[in-house]
């Protein structure tokens, strides 16, 4: 007898908080972050899980987009065929910069078939953030494997304060996946963008393997969320930030120069009218 198992996969798109702006926009929204969650009751186990992302830049505006494929090897150990009802979350910041994330930009595949899904409003205590979730199901046959696989963009979280350029940082949440029944391998590839090919933080161990390219392998699921920084140069320096910092006071020139033109030009007139008086 097929028996339905209620395990919920989570694709958590959590929007970092934006910071006012001058003249120029000094922090751009971002959208990213995901998470494989499951109920702690589900047998279902993930053997591998393969993360990649495909980074390049945001021609609308300025930050960087990546697609983010999290190919899952999963199994399930009993002897009974499983029906597994799973959420994929949305989440966007009201207001926010740019359109957000559409669910039509996400896919989600077993086996390579792509999955039909329905659109639900999810209750949100955020009064700034608005949520839905796609609901599908998944079907498991007795001791058998799927391979669910998750196509999104995520968008960086771009920020340029006392640095020459951009930096770009993206999340994606690890710890929810410890609900599995079991966490097998992961594995990490990140290919940069030329705009910024270097990764100068990241909350994970990452190797260069290769100009713009990434990689890391773990055995289980590591503690802590992903969260690396991209930048155009390998590292910022002293000669950065104060670079940064010339280029901000240009900023301030560039508004206040007229301003400190007119009152010169009054003083120079002031002076002249006074001496003719004399």
């Amino acid at each position: 007898m097929k028996r339905t198992v209620f395990c919920t996969l989570v694709l958590l798109l959590a929007l970092l908080t934006p910071a006012a702006a001058n003249s120029t926009p000094t922090r751009l929204d971002g959208v990213g972050g995901s998470a494989l969650e499951v109920d702690e009751n589900c047998p279902v186990m993930v053997s591998a899980e393969q993360l990649t992302f495909q980074i390049q830049r945001d021609n609308d505006y300025g930050r960087l987009c990546a697609q983010v494929t999290a190919l899952y090897q999963m199994e399930n150990p009993t002897e009974e065929p499983l029906t597994v009802p799973m959420a994929f979350y949305l989440e966007e910041r009201k207001g926010q910069v740019g359109n957000g994330l559409e669910p039509s930009q996400v896919s989600v595949t077993a086996d390579g078939q792509a999955l039909s899904f329905t659109q639900q409003e999810v209750e949100n205590d955020d009064p700034d953030r608005d949520r839905t979730a796609l609901v599908y199901t998944v079907e498991f046959p007795a001791g058998g494997t799927r391979e669910v696989v998750v196509r999104y963009p995520s968008f960086s979280y771009s920020i340029q304060e006392g640095t020459t350029y951009w930096r770009h940082t993206f999340t994606y949440l690890l710890s929810p996946a410890q609900y599995w029944a079991h966490f097998g391998t992961l594995d990490v590839e990140i290919s940069a963008p030329e705009e910024a090919p270097y990764i100068i933080d990241s909350t994970l161990p990452l190797e260069e393997a290769g100009e713009g390219r990434y990689t890391a392998h773990f055995d289980g699921l590591p503690e802590g969320e992903l969260e690396f920084t991209l930048y155009r140069e390998p590292s910022i320096t002293l000669w950065d930030r104060c670079n940064a910092f010339l280029q901000d006071a240009g900023y301030v020139m560039f508004f206040l120069g007229p301003v400190i033109l007119v009152v010169a030009v009054l003083v120079i007139v002031g002076v002249l009218l006074r001496r003719q008086r004399r």
